[in-house]
This record gives C-alpha cells, sequence and structure tokens, in this order.
C-alpha cells in the first residue's frame, strides 16, 4: 500500500483529515505524502489519487478497467438507504452491469432526439427568465433559482410533464438534494458510532424522510407511465427507460438482472444527480461572470456574433460557440466543485507500482489534480483559453488528458451529455438576454468556501439580472 500519515487506533486519520482543511482536507494532505496516499477509516483503508496520470493509469490502463468498479455498503451508509439499490450505489455485479446498460441504452434512445431535448430545455429556461422578470431590476439568489429550474427541467425530460418552479415535485426534490448532501458529510460518523443509526435523532428521521420522498414521487411516476406506454413510442427518458429493459430481458439471459421495478431508481438518478451537479456547476458560472465581467462580455459578443439580437440561442448553434463551452469547461476546473470521487476495488491490482488490496476504497481527488501546475499553468487564474486550440476552436470536453469533471473509466457519469445540453442551454439563453451583476453596492463574493459539502457550492450570493435589448422577430 502507499505510504501515508500514521492512523490512530479506533479513529484512524480521521483527526488528520479534519485538521488538514475542512472543506478539501486531502489538497492539503498530497503536499506532505505526494501524488498517492494512504489514509485510514474505521471502515477500512482509502487511496487517495492526486494526478491525472495515475487516475487514468487506475481507470483506463488495459486489463485493468474492471478493477475499480465496486461500491463497498459499508463505506456508503446512510446513503445506500437513501437512494435505495440503484446502480450508482450498486456494488459491482451482473445487475450493475444490466442497469448501467439499460441507463446508457435509454441515454442513446432519448438523446437520439437531442434536437428535441434541447428544445424542451426551453421551457425550464423560460420559468426562470419569468421568475427574474416578475421583479425587474430586483436582485435574486442564482443557486435557488437554477437548483429549482432544472429540476423542473429534468422532470420534463423524465415524464413529459411541465411543472412550475413551486410545484410540491421540486420542493420535495430539492429536499432530498439537501438531505442527501448533508447525510454524506456524516458517513464517517456512523462509521465510528454505528449505533447512532438505532436511535430516534433529527439525522435519523432525516434518512426517513429522504426514503419516503424516493417510495412516493418516483414509483407512482413509474407506474402510471407502464400504464400509458406504448412500445415504439418514446415520450421522454422514462419511456426510454422502459424500451431498454424490454430489448434487453428479451434476450432471455439466466444472470441476476433484477426487473424492470429498478427503473424508480433510474428516475431518481435523473433528478438527483442530474439537479445537484448542474445546478452547482451553473451557480459556479454565475459567480464567475460577476467576478469576471471581461469573461462575460466576450460571451455576449460571441452570442450576438452567431446569434444575432432578433432570436434566442438553441442547440444548433452549441458548436458555434467555443468561447461559452470553454468558459464552462474552466469553470468546472477553477470551481473544485467536485472534490473526491472513487469506487472500490474489485480484485487485487496496482496502482504506480504499489499493491492494491480488493476492497480498497480509491478516491479520484479531482480538485487537486485540475489544479496540478504540471497539467494547467498558473492553476489559479481563470482562463477559459485552455479550451480553446491556436484556431480559437473548442477542443472538446474530454479531450485535455488532465480534464475530468464527469470522472474517467467504466464508472464514469452515464448522462454526461445530456448535463451539458443543460447547461448549455441556460447559459447560451441566459447571457443573450441578460448582463449578470452584482446588485448595487454588494460585498464582491468569494470563490472560497467556508461550508463542507458533498458537491462544493460557492457561498451563497446575490445577482441582478439586466435586460439587454432584443428585437424578437414577429
Amino acid at each position: 500500500m502507499p505510504p501515508g500519515p500514521v492512523p490512530y487506533p479506533f479513529l484512524g486519520n480521521i483527526p488528520q483529515i479534519i485538521s488538514a482543511d475542512p472543506i478539501r482536507p486531502f489538497d492539503k494532505l498530497s503536499e506532505k505524502y505526494g501524488d498517492i496516499f494512504t489514509v485510514t477509516f474505521p471502515s477500512g483503508n482509502a487511496v487517495i489519487l492526486n494526478t491525472a496520470s495515475l487516475v487514468r493509469e487506475a481507470r483506463l490502463a488495459p486489463g485493468r478497467q474492471e478493477d475499480l468498479m465496486g461500491k463497498s455498503p459499508e463505506s456508503i451508509y446512510p446513503l445506500k438507504e437513501i437512494v435505495g439499490g440503484t446502480f450508482s450505489a450498486r456494488d459491482y455485479s451482473d445487475a450493475y452491469l444490466f442497469e448501467k446498460k439499460v441507463f446508457v441504452s435509454a441515454m442513446h434512445i432519448f438523446g437520439a432526439g437531442i434536437g428535441q431535448a434541447s428544445v424542451r430545455a426551453g421551457h425550464a429556461v423560460d420559468i426562470a427568465m419569468e421568475e427574474i422578470e416578475n421583479e425587474p431590476g430586483k436582485s435574486f439568489s442564482p443557486k435557488n433559482l437554477l437548483e429549482s429550474s432544472i429540476v423542473v427541467q429534468l422532470w420534463e425530460w423524465l415524464t413529459a410533464k411541465k411543472i412550475a418552479l413551486d410545484d410540491p415535485i421540486v420542493k420535495e426534490s430539492n429536499e432530498f438534494n439537501a438531505i442527501f448532501s448533508r447525510q454524506a458529510l456524516l458517513s464517517t460518523m456512523y462509521q465510528l458510532f454505528p449505533f447512532l443509526c438505532y436511535l430516534p435523532t433529527q439525522l435519523t428521521r432525516e434518512i426517513k424522510r429522504a426514503v419516503q420522498i424516493r417510495e412516493t414521487i418516483f414509483p407512482m411516476e413509474y407506474r402510471a407511465h407502464q400504464e400509458s406506454y406504448i412500445p415504439g413510442t418514446i415520450r421522454d427518458l422514462t419511456d426510454s427507460f422502459i424500451s431498454a429493459y424490454e430489448k434487453e430481458l428479451a434476450k432471455e439471459t439466466r444472470k441476476d438482472i433484477g426487473s424492470k421495478d429498478s427503473i424508480p431508481g433510474l428516475m431518481l438518478n435523473v433528478i438527483y444527480v442530474g439537479s445537484s451537479t448542474t445546478s452547482t456547476w451553473l451557480t459556479w458560472f454565475f459567480l464567475y461572470m460577476v467576478l469576471y465581467p471581461n469573461v462575460q462580455s466576450k460571451i455576449h459578443e460571441e452570442l450576438d456574433e452567431v446569434v444575432g439580437r432578433d432570436r434566442l440561442p438553441n442547440w444548433k448553434d452549441a458548436k458555434s460557440f467555443p468561447y461559452l463551452q470553454a468558459t464552462l469547461c474552466e469553470v468546472g476546473r477553477a470551481s473544485g466543485m467536485t472534490t473526491v470521487v472513487g469506487t472500490n476495488t474489485i480484485r487485487d491490482t496496482t496502482i504506480a507500482g504499489y499493491p492494491i488490496p480488493k476492497g480498497t476504497f480509491v478516491g479520484l481527488n479531482l480538485t487537486k489534480l485540475h489544479k496540478d501546475e504540471r497539467e494547467w499553468p498558473e492553476p489559479e487564474k481563470f482562463k477559459p483559453e485552455r479550451f480553446l486550440d491556436e484556431d480559437g476552436k473548442f477542443v472538446g470536453w474530454n479531450k485535455l488528458h488532465g480534464f475530468m469533471p464527469f470522472s474517467v473509466g467504466r464508472r464514469e457519469c452515464p448522462g454526461q451529455s445530456l448535463a451539458r445540453v443543460m447547461m448549455l442551454s441556460f447559459a447560451s439563453i441566459l447571457l443573450h438576454r441578460y448582463k449578470i451583476e452584482l446588485p448595487e453596492g454588494a460585498e464582491v463574493p468569494t470563490t472560497k468556501v467556508s461550508t463542507p459539502q458533498l458537491i462544493v457550492q460557492p457561498d451563497d450570493f446575490l445577482v441582478v439580472a439586466k435586460p439587454r435589448e432584443l428585437k424578437l422577430q414577429d
């Protein structure tokens, strides 16, 4: 195993982790212990990888691409209880592989109409603009608006139903996301004191509430879809899940692959993973726009040059927005919004020459590798140009060796294409319509974060959206 801090009896390295840095402790520990090190938790050892080269070796090396496919139930309590048996929390198995295949297949079926998906994105953006313009000139929290708007968008993609920002589904989805994020940070505490899960505390009541939301919203909507589903007709992502399941089940495999009853769990994945990651990314985007008005001005110029002022941007325009796409990528890199993601080894393996036993958690420290000076000169500077080639063309989301916001390998995010559709739709339309500024006299916000979080949000801030002149054709 790679070297690391000496663990305490019973506590492991938790004291060193807590004292290193409350927000990004592994970044600090890497300064002392290097690019790869081991830390110990009550549930076992974890190996932390801090460079893109090590991550790519661990996840992509020929013959070892499945080595890091596992999930340990002990290390993710109470998250498994909250999300259920959905594939994102499932250990490596035939059922996991099957559900992932269904999820990816459904993304492809639905994505075949990616243009339609982008059209549907317009509904949620329209709602966001209506909210902004209900009280012109009034400051608002981008986090709150984007969080709810993204759920509205995802729910329409998932069910083909349009809902309002104040719909109970939006409120309950946001509540579920908040509970999940809080509980994720407490997983180590449950490892230290497992008896806590049996006590009637606020924490256990939160877990029960999250389970109640999960078991109410998604099974009910799935049953409604089953009753109205017409083979060959794809109205939304849920239909895509049903279609993909039926095609796979028709192959009559003898493996333990579960049943269509797993579909509510896939629906949950769309709402939770999609809304939390996308809304956080766009919130950081708004923050960087007010901190770097010159970048915002360049995006305005690009949008006006490509689209003009007599219509709104659409998905077909996306390839003509190299600077906007580069800026979104730089936001994902510079913000450090994704800290450590990881999986467990399903067999003995090696990384950087070190033996890693079966069952070891291997964490990818994305924040650190996205600030690695060997990959990113002047990493603390915000420079969208990093993602442009010499001709000013966008290099792509997956081309740079050191950039992996959706992870890499066989456990990378399967819904990243739709996430990019959402981000581009929201960012292009809102910046085409508005200039984003701080309220007059407001304190300039900072990119420093004050509270630990699973997916790191900036501290809340307010903005004003000032309409830009728009001459829509009749």
